[in-house]
């Protein structure tokens, strides 16, 4: 992959130059992704299309926390 490619694949929308992550596992082969630093509550659902749309992989959005039965 050329570094010209490289590049434009990592940038990062202005919006979310302040929004810091960190990863957790649990006890179950589980990785959670937390985030923060968003300047608008607005901008949670366009950040998670980004960060998926980056690593190629299909994601639940709901606007609703989940319940497990």
């Amino acid at each position: 992959m050329s570094n010209t490619r490289k590049k434009k694949q990592l940038e990062i929308p202005n919006k979310f130059k302040n929004v810091s992550g960190f990863t957790v596992t649990t006890f179950n082969n589980e990785l959670m992704m937390v985030f923060n630093g968003f300047e608008d509550q607005d901008d949670l659902p366009e950040f998670a299309d980004f960060v998926f749309q980056k690593i190629n992989m299909k994601y639940w959005d709901k606007d609703k926390i989940p319940t497990v039965h």
